[in-house]
């Protein structure tokens, strides 16, 4: 199966939003003035290849502009953009002349993977009821996606870029979610030993 290739733009960023995930970016650098004007003009995404150690790296994120929140008098203006799709970066120009910002071409990474690894749905139960509070089933669970229960998990950009760049996410996930509780767990025991005593 061949998957479809395109040209966005791009302004890399240490930023990961998954799909329906949401920011605020101020934008003061005149490429990307640009970039976020015609984007403005033409209702279009771009992308924010993960950027690490100064380095524009493999995977990132197509996020659109829901609004324009504030405009400032010296041109800058802060903005909320919302995560659409995620992607692979196959090709990275810095500058795409004669336009000041750059541009990637990119195929996207599928959103959509449910979760069916069993040891998974069984620690996305147990994550909701002993860290959230909230019950869910396993008919509601195998019909989450990886990244759904992700976002619910407040990782870090370099935790979520991993997810994306991973060879398996349902193991990456599953490995994520036990190291959670277990920290929660420890702190739990810490808290109650501290109590007794």
């Amino acid at each position: 199966m061949t998957t479809r290739q395109i040209t966005i733009p791009m302004f890399p960023l240490n930023m990961v939003l998954f799909p329906g995930e949401t920011s605020k970016l101020h934008i003061y650098e005149e490429r990307y003035k640009q970039l976020v004007s015609e984007c403005l003009a033409n209702d279009a995404s771009f992308g924010i290849p993960f950027f690490e150690k100064g380095k524009v790296k493999k995977y990132g994120c197509e996020v659109k502009i829901k609004r324009v929140l504030k405009t400032f008098a010296n041109g800058d203006i802060e903005i909320l953009i919302e995560g659409t799709n995620l992607f692979h970066l196959i090709e990275y120009s810095k500058v795409l002349t004669p336009k000041l910002y750059g541009a990637g071409l990119i195929e996207y990474v599928p959103v959509n993977q449910k979760i069916i690894l069993n040891s998974l749905q069984d620690a996305v139960v147990n994550y909701f009821g002993t860290v959230q509070n909230k019950f869910i089933d396993y008919e509601t669970v195998s019909n989450l996606t990886v990244f759904n229960v992700a976002s619910s998990l407040q990782l870090t950009n370099t935790e979520k870029y991993q997810l994306i760049a991973h060879r398996n996410p349902q193991f990456f996930l599953l490995n994520q979610i036990k190291f959670i509780v277990h920290i929660i767990n420890t702190e739990q025991r810490i808290k109650d030993r501290f109590i007794e005593n």
